[in-house]
């Protein structure tokens, strides 16, 4: 069975916990054999998805593109919201969460890092678009990197007091490491409906808090595209422009906008936090083990005689 997931060549946090976290849930499970899908942690269910094989969904969500094609090998074990449950038409018991509560049964060592007030954990896109270090110093907060590796990212944000963040799977491992966090946006394309779907599922609301999105087109654009965008704001500076046409970028960010942003991240520091109820994230935590041991086991009943007996590895937590 393969493992299916989007793949980011930067490196994207959320995208590459599932080759880090599936194996050691479902050790001997996973190969290159792509007759069989394993649809796990992103928003993966779409028009995208192949047609042709078995697709075992494990907490993947709708929000990005058409709805997968029903072609009777689609297989939902559970989804992360119940919005991803009403797009797909399933029943409510299909909802968990978002499949990354799972890191909870696989131990970590203590984070040796040094404890952080407020980190900061930004979408790619905003970290392309600008170089938020030196605004992060003059706000007093540790920016976290999307791109760097996950045993890096979940030691980082495990050493914050409080984190910020613009990225989901930011929100959720700090959730289930019991870090308070503040959802922002800081770029101009979360999508707020697959937040919303993950939140259904514990009952909580999203309402980020906006930070001026900062932008330099000598970072986020080619020489050639720089000067397309100064072409495109000078017809339409003239008034010489076609509502079809994509709009320019916005113009590189000032001084101004930079102390702005500054000073909505520290406000946003200021905030209530947020983190779940307890009981209802370990309920969570506890059905997807359940699931996943059931799933396991039976698949190895079927399977014993020609590969040898498959098993959740003894991550469970005592």
């Amino acid at each position: 069975m393969k493992l299916h997931y989007f793949h980011d060549p930067e490196g994207n946090f959320g995208d590459d916990l599932n080759p880090w976290l599936w194996p050691r849930l479902l050790p001997g499970l996973l190969d290159d054999d792509g007759r069989e899908l394993l649809v796990g942690i992103g928003t993966l269910l779409n028009h995208r998805l192949p047609v042709g094989p078995v697709k075992h969904v494990f907490g993947s969500g709708v929000g990005y593109g058409g709805l997968p094609a029903y072609d009777g090998r689609l297989q939902f074990h559970a989804v992360r919201g119940f919005l991803s449950a009403d797009r797909l038409g399933l029943p409510a018991d299909k909802v968990i969460t978002d499949a990354a509560v799972l890191l909870r049964l696989v131990p970590l060592p203590p984070t040796s890092l040094k404890r952080v007030p407020v980190g900061l954990m930004l979408t790619g896109r905003a970290l392309r678009d600008f170089d938020w270090a030196p605004v992060c110093g003059e706000a007093g907060v540790h920016l976290i990197s999307c791109h760097w590796p996950v045993e890096r990212v979940l030691d980082e944000i495990r050493r914050c007091d409080i984190l910020l963040t613009e990225t989901m799977h930011g929100a959720i491992v700090a959730d289930l490491y019991r870090v308070p966090w503040v959802p922002v946006t800081c770029s101009p394309i979360v999508l707020e409906f697959k937040w919303q779907d993950w939140l259904s599922s514990l009952r909580m609301d999203y309402a980020p808090k906006h930070v001026t999105p900062l932008f330099d087109a000598s970072r986020a654009l080619p020489r050639g595209g720089r000067f397309k965008a100064a072409v495109k704001r000078g017809l339409r500076t003239a008034g010489l422009w076609h509502e079809h046409w994509a709009p320019p970028p916005a113009r590189s960010s000032g001084v101004r906008d930079q102390a702005r942003a500054a000073a909505e991240l520290r406000a946003a520091a200021q905030r209530r936090p947020m983190l779940s109820d307890e009981r209802l994230l370990e309920t969570h935590v506890q059905r997807y083990a359940a699931l996943l041991e059931a799933w396991a086991r039976g698949r190895a009943a079927s399977t014993q005689a020609s590969q040898g007996s498959l098993s959740l590895a003894p991550v469970w937590p005592s």
